[in-house]
């Protein structure tokens, strides 16, 4: 359903269960270009958007933190409840995103690498 949402665009999206720092804009950054390299169509597809969930921010770290970057990116807070109705069918619940998180992190740990030459 947030695919649909998005049209045909790859979204990365990473949770951090910490408040914001500087140094992750540009790990996400990385995250964003490797996607656009390897995996979108770029006859098929948008470009890639980099979406940072963090448990907060300071807004004026942030600012300056996207300021040098030409990438699409951005940092949020993750609240749901506040989120206009219309909105809130294409997002997942915090609890819906805690569980996709855990099952990826599960078949992750199950399943053999197949990450390519990224190394975390």
């Amino acid at each position: 359903m947030f695919f649909n949402w998005i049209q045909a665009r790859f979204v990365v999206v990473e949770l951090k269960v910490c408040r914001f720092e500087p140094e992750y804009v540009g790990k996400l950054g990385f995250y964003v270009s490797w996607i656009d390299a390897n995996l979108r169509d770029h006859n098929q597809h948008a470009p890639t958007i980099g979406l940072l969930l963090c448990a907060g921010r300071n807004d004026n770290v942030v600012r300056y933190s996207l300021a040098g970057t030409t990438a699409p990116l951005a940092v949020a807070d993750y609240t749901y409840d506040p989120l206009p109705a219309p909105v809130r069918e294409f997002v997942p619940t915090d609890v819906e995103l805690a569980s996709a998180v855990g099952e990826t992190l599960t078949s992750l740990k199950e399943s053999p690498s197949s990450r390519g030459d990224v190394d975390h």
